[in-house]
């Protein structure tokens, strides 16, 4: 009885080591692939917010608090603002999105770009009317949740909402001019 227990074991260690070796290779192959993918995202999530820079350059970003600001410029070369990628913690985990923002701190787009809400509820912010609400705000917007809610969830657009301010206060704090 005791034999076929470590056989049993050391089979089951075998197969284990097996899978976890052959997880890291396929992770070690696809990373690099999902990273340029991610990228990729995130830079046509950039155009979306902010449609009148043409160009965005990654070596001039400016850091502020735990934000990362982009400028974007037009086709003339004209600073017209800058685009950060956000991370808040909604009901399910993390949300993930990018908030343009021109030279003064008001919004001009924002666009999500990753999600693990309840489905049906927090989905909602993926929504592009709902994004669009956020056009035209700035800092000294405060949450409603009849207009900023949607039935039957406001963990999810809160944090959204707690994302756009604390990525607003940061700009405002070291980016404005």
């Amino acid at each position: 009885m005791m034999n076929r227990l470590v056989h049993y074991g050391a089979v089951l260690l075998v197969i284990a080591a097996i899978a976890a070796g052959l997880l890291s290779s396929v992770n070690t192959i696809t990373a690099p692939q999902i990273e340029k993918i991610n990228k990729e995202i995130v830079n046509e999530a950039r155009k979306e917010v902010m449609p009148l820079a043409s160009e965005f350059k990654e070596s001039e970003e400016i850091t502020a608090g735990e934000e990362t600001f982009i400028p974007g410029y037009d086709a003339t070369g004209n600073l017209v603002g800058y685009a950060s990628t956000v991370k808040t913690n909604g009901y399910s985990g993390v949300i993930t999105f990018v908030l343009g923002l021109d030279t003064k701190g008001t919004i001009t787009g924002l666009k999500v770009t990753g999600q693990s809400e309840t489905p049906g509820l927090g989905t909602n912010v993926d929504n592009a009317d709902w994004q669009a609400l956020w056009i035209g705000r700035d800092e000294s917007y405060e949450f409603d949740k009849s207009i900023d809610g949607f039935a039957g969830a406001t963990i999810s657009p809160m944090a959204v909402f707690t994302g756009v301010k604390k990525s607003t206060k940061a700009f405002e704090a070291e980016v404005k001019n």
